[in-house]
Order: C-alpha cells, then sequence, then structure tokens
C-alpha cells in the first residue's frame, strides 16, 4: 500500500472542500470573480478544511476508543499484573470489567473459565472453592482450573470454611460439602441483615428458629453452645459472648477463661482486654490469669498559663497599591502576648484510649479515668470534661471546687 504524505493529504482535502463549496454556492448564483472574492473563498474553504480535520480526528478518537474499550480492552487486561486483576491462584485470576460482566480467565491454558461474573469471595483456610455471582444467582467454582463446581442455584451464599458453606436454599440457611451436598439443615431461616455463617475451629456462629439469640454449632450441625446469647464474636480460637448485661471470654473448648463480668474484652496479640465501666482497663493472658490489674496506656504533663507575659515581635509584608497603581512592599510589625507556661502539680493518665484520669507526681491514680479531656488552669486545679459534656473543676485532691 502507498503511502500518502501530510501535504498530499491537506492537499486533497483542501482542493475537496473547494469543490464541495463551489457546487453549494453555486446553486445561490455565487461567482469567484475578482481577487477579493477568491480571497474571501480561499479563506473560508481553509477553515472548512481544518474544521473538518478536527472532526474527523475527533470521530476516528471517539470510535477507536469504544473499540478499544468492547474489544481490545479484554486481551490487553489478560495480562495477570493488570490493575484491574485479582489472583484467585497461580494461574487464576479474576478481570473486573465494574459492569458485572467480569471473567475468570486461565493465564496458563489462555482461556476464559467462566463469563459474566459480578463478584467473588475467595474460601478461608485451605478449602478451594471461591463464591461467585453472576449478578442474580450465587455458586462456587474451584480456584485452580477456574471452572464451576457448583452452578450458581443461591440467592444468598457464603465462603468454604472447614470444608462447609452456608447457603440460602428457599429461604432456608443450609450447609454443603465440595459436592454441593447438604450436610447440615437444622431447618434454621435466613433473616435479612444477619451474616457470617462461617466456621473457625470448628464452630460457627448460628441464630435460633426467631432470630432472636445466637449460639455456636459443630460441624455435625449439634448446638455446642445453646442459641440463648445476644452477641457471640470470635477473635482467633477464642470467642467473647454476651448474654445482654454482661460478656465473658471462652477457650477453643468453649470452656469460660474469664467468667461474665460488667467489662468489654478485646483480644490483642497474646493478651485479653477488659474495658470497665467506669473505662479503666485490666489485662489477662489467653489462659484468664491477671497480667495486670489496672493497665495505663500514657501519662502527660500537664502545664496552665501564668500570669507573667511577654511579647513575641513579627515582621509582615503587606501589598498596597500607590497613586499610579503599581503594587508596592510595605513592612510592619505587630506584637503578640503569650503567657507564661508552668507544669502543674498533677499528671494525666490515660487507661482506655480517649479516658483520663488524675495521676500524683509519685504515681498514685487520684481519680478513675472518667474524663475525656483533662486540662490545667491552675498550680493545682484541673478542668476536666465528662462524658455528656459537662466540664468539672477538681482540685488535686480529685475533689469538685465549686
Amino acid at each position: 500500500m502507498e503511502k500518502v504524505s501530510a501535504k498530499t493529504f491537506f492537499t486533497v482535502l483542501w482542493r475537496g472542500v473547494c469543490q464541495a463549496l463551489g457546487w453549494f454556492f453555486g446553486l445561490f448564483g455565487y461567482k469567484r470573480n475578482g481577487k477579493f472574492a477568491k480571497c474571501v473563498w480561499g479563506l473560508f474553504a481553509t477553515s472548512s478544511a481544518i474544521f473538518m480535520f478536527f472532526i474527523t480526528s475527533l470521530l476516528i478518537y471517539t470510535f477507536g476508543r469504544e473499540y478499544y474499550k468492547r474489544h481490545g480492552r479484554n486481551h490487553h487486561c489478560e495480562d495477570p499484573y493488570c490493575y484491574e486483576s485479582t489472583f484467585v491462584s497461580r494461574n487464576i485470576f479474576y478481570h473486573d470489567h465494574g459492569d458485572g460482566k467480569g471473567y475468570i480467565f486461565n493465564f496458563f491454558t489462555n482461556e476464559k473459565t467462566l463469563k459474566k461474573v459480578a463478584w467473588i469471595s475467595k474460601p478461608l483456610g485451605h478449602d478451594s472453592l471461591v463464591c461467585f455471582s453472576n449478578g442474580k444467582k450465587r455458586g462456587y467454582f474451584n480456584m485452580f482450573t477456574g471452572r464451576v463446581s457448583i452452578e450458581p442455584k443461591y440467592a444468598h451464599a457464603w465462603v468454604f470454611s472447614d470444608g462447609l458453606a452456608a447457603v440460602d436454599d428457599g429461604g432456608w440457611i443450609k450447609f454443603i460439602d465440595h459436592t454441593g451436598k447438604v450436610v447440615i439443615d437444622n431447618h434454621i431461616p435466613f433473616f435479612p441483615g444477619k451474616d457470617g455463617y462461617v466456621f473457625h475451629y470448628g464452630h460457627c456462629i448460628m441464630h435460633d428458629e426467631r432470630g432472636e439469640r445466637v449460639g455456636l454449632i459443630d460441624k455435625q450441625g449439634n448446638w455446642a453452645l445453646q442459641p440463648e446469647y445476644f452477641r457471640i464474636e470470635t477473635k482467633d480460637s477464642l470467642w467473647i459472648i454476651n448474654n445482654g448485661k454482661q460478656n465473658a471470654v471462652l477457650g477453643p473448648d468453649l470452656k469460660a477463661i474469664i467468667p461474665f463480668t460488667n467489662a468489654r474484652f478485646d483480644i490483642c496479640d497474646s493478651l485479653i482486654e477488659a474495658v470497665m465501666p467506669d473505662h479503666s482497663v485490666r489485662t489477662y493472658n489467653r489462659k484468664g490469669d491477671v497480667v495486670e490489674e489496672f493497665y495505663i496506656s500514657e501519662v502527660e504533663v500537664l502545664t496552665y498559663d501564668t500570669d507573667e507575659v511577654y511579647f513575641n515581635t513579627t515582621k509582615n509584608n503587606d501589598y498596597q497599591y500607590n497613586d499610579e497603581d503599581e503594587n508596592t512592599i510595605v513592612e510592619s510589625e505587630s506584637n503578640v502576648v503569650h503567657f507564661k507556661q508552668a507544669v502543674a502539680r498533677c499528671r494525666s493518665y490515660q487507661a482506655e484510649y480517649g479516658w483520663h484520669g488524675l495521676m500524683s507526681p509519685d504515681g498514685h491514680t487520684i481519680t478513675p479515668p472518667s474524663y475525656s479531656l483533662i486540662t490545667a488552669i491552675g498550680p493545682d486545679l484541673y478542668l476536666c470534661k465528662v462524658a455528656d459534656g459537662r466540664k468539672l473543676v477538681l482540685n488535686g485532691k480529685g475533689q469538685r471546687v465549686k
């Protein structure tokens, strides 16, 4: 195919526009007679040629981009390192179009094994079936082959864990194995808003027939912990249960490590933190032994403004307009009054994050950590903010000053 130079292209384009305009205006009796008419004609024809060139370029760009999005994009994003791709296993990845029409691609065989995938959710532990949705129903595919193992026929489905997965089968929560066979059916209805039907260390949180209380079932579907609790949370191999008034911590064998008490529990690494109603914190090890009876996370020195002041002089450059409407720089000085700071007698300590109490200079706690903010206003006076926003003035003994 013979190449066409840019000069030849624009020459042919300009002549074509001239002929088209000549024919069009000739219908109205316009003639290109005289130098002025020819000059105007040439200028108009040149402008029209440039305009048509830009319109043509814009159309080519628009159609090219749309074609790339519809046809070329898929090929490009079959690169597993594409930012829109999510690795499922070594050779299998999920490409999300963002329009509910993603697909599963096998990079080793270079084929799309599953199309029209709206989203995926990987299994826990060593399970190999990935939960996916086609936009209407949910099913499972093998994370190593990318091919469907259980057809998408469930209104709701959850990830595989410990070899089992919960599904909403006709409005009832059932557990299936890797073949799709129902292995647990306790005739428990599905309630919108209830979630998390996942096994952890051989047990799964399950609500009762009315959806009002929760308990734990084992992998045979038996109640390991009767559904009589308001809330159950899991952290690693431990369980935090709530009976409506108090909380307790259970071990992997579901025996109480810490019995029911008026505390909120948080499990961090090897420690169990118990936050008491007054915001003090007690720590335990994973056997339930007390590590620290009164845990303090931070101590802060408090300072206050004295009556002694000092001035800090700063220079400023201001821009002003003179009579000639020119910008000039005018230097000025300003004095800022500062109060000298002094250290108060007591310290502020923090137990639960965001909650403070007063501490004496020798390290003894004066008040519980019941204040969201403590500031010193004198040598031994402190402004303390309580939970409802009110502020109290306390002395160094923790007594309210009226």
